[in-house]
């Protein structure tokens, strides 16, 4: 069960990897939009949440819980505080 629950992890922060590139890049190709940065925040939301998927992932390879709550807590965080961010930004005149 743990190797495609592993697979999975990888998938998904392969695809959430691609996602921040388009998003970062985007925001950089039209700097001058008022979304452009909205699509930063949301580029580096989708990496935050990638990094975590591999280090979900080498929590469970390695069978280590202190990886795993690391990861939980780090992307809680993260995840709290681009939130914030965006909530900010989408509410500005």
């Amino acid at each position: 069960m743990s190797p495609l629950i592993v697979d999975g992890l990888i998938v998904l922060a392969a695809v959430l990897g691609w996602r921040a590139v388009r998003y970062v890049g985007r925001a950089l190709r039209h700097s001058g939009d008022d979304d452009s940065s909205i699509w930063l925040i949301r580029g580096i939301r989708a990496l935050i949440a990638a990094a975590a998927s591999i280090a979900f992932a080498f929590g469970i390879v390695y069978g280590s819980r202190a990886t795993i709550l690391i990861a939980a807590v780090i992307l809680g965080e993260e995840l709290y505080e681009t939130g914030v961010l965006l909530l900010l930004l989408r509410r500005r005149p």
